[in-house]
């Protein structure tokens, strides 16, 4: 065992060496142009195609090497963690979103399906047949709704909200199946994760759909008979979107917007989308900061795959700022990723 686990350290080391990450994030800040950033980020595969061609082309490509980053890792163990392969099979519930957007907007053909190789469980193939898509998988949960209701395909809030809040019971399941060694550090960074999702969930409610307190504790991620992850979420709810003082008290108040973030607007209001970037940063950081800190137990896989999902954020929000015209070094700012 420790054999094994001193390798895949050895491995995750090697691997976020080479990523943007870290001080390799400040490397970024030059690059002005798309196919730039392609060439800098694939420089032995990168593309020539017209931008508007190579924008989804690049952020796909991405994402498909932290997939088999991560699945490298993962297969460098005998028995694999549960806990780990949650973790990639996140994909496979974000596949599962778009392609329940896609039946609600009733788009003939699938969206882009985000391949995990041998971890899908789902039969995207099947498109747009519901059934036979989740016949087997640990989705069956949503058929009846699905099925019985065709109006539940247009409430995509609340199916996001009934996908996260199943990945999260399972994830935490896998988390306590784990001798107590392998939780060292885990915990807290999920912990932390649910609680931020909550809180920038709640935020999002409140502001884009008007959402009173009562429906939006219905759609917070809460692990039964486990500590409470929403109560600063909805101590949120009592103050004002409006009036900066109020949030000074908060939990989370060095998250939220100090300056108007909204250029037509000339008074202070809450920025979902800022916190939402500040609360990134901050499990980045906590993420970062831990990667070390016990190198042969579970921690290290945990945090390595959550830096290459940072990453994975950081380059297509970066891409994606080029097709908005925004450089580099302005989408790294609003990100929160340079000072």
């Amino acid at each position: 065992m420790s054999g094994e686990r001193a390798y895949i350290y050895a491995k995750t080391c090697g691997i976020i060496g080479n990523s943007f990450v870290g001080k390799r994030i400040l490397s970024l800040m030059n690059v002005n142009r798309l196919a730039e950033l392609d060439r800098f980020v694939f420089p032995e595969g990168s593309r020539e195609l017209p931008e508007r061609e190579l924008l989804p082309d690049l952020e796909r490509r991405i994402t498909a090497r932290s997939i088999a980053q991560i699945g490298t890792i993962i297969g460098c163990f005998r028995n694999p963690p549960e806990l780990l392969v949650l973790m990639l099979q996140s994909y496979e519930y974000g596949n599962l979103k778009n392609v329940f957007a896609a039946l609600a907007n009733k788009e003939a053909k699938p969206p882009h399906i985000t391949d995990i190789g041998k971890f899908r469980t789902v039969n995207f193939e099947a498109y747009p047949d519901i059934e036979s898509m989740l016949k087997n998988t640990e989705f069956v949960f949503l058929l009846n709704d699905l099925k019985g209701s065709p109006e539940t395909l247009q409430d995509t809030i609340a199916l996001q909200t009934k996908l996260d809040k199943h990945y999260y019971t399972r994830l935490y399941a896998a988390l306590e199946r784990l001798p107590h060694a392998d939780r060292f550090g885990i915990e807290k960074i999920i912990d932390n994760e649910i609680q931020l999702r909550n809180a920038s969930w709640t935020l999002r409610m409140r502001t884009y759909y008007n959402m009173n307190v009562e429906r939006i504790k219905t759609m917070l991620i809460t692990i039964d008979g486990k500590k409470d992850l929403t109560s600063d979420a909805i101590a949120s709810c009592a103050f004002s979107l409006d009036v900066r003082n109020d949030w000074a008290r908060w939990k989370w108040a060095e998250l939220v917007n100090s300056e108007i973030t909204t250029p037509s607007s000339s008074y202070w209001a809450i920025d979902p989308r800022y916190f939402q970037n500040k609360a990134s940063r901050r499990l980045y950081k906590w993420t970062y900061q831990s990667f070390h800190a016990k190198p042969f137990s579970l921690l290290p896989a945990f945090c390595f795959i959550r830096l290459k999902q940072f990453e994975e954020d950081l380059l297509t929000s970066i891409a994606e700022g080029f097709g908005f015209g925004l450089p580099c070094r302005e989408t790294l700012g609003l990100l929160g990723a340079v000072s």
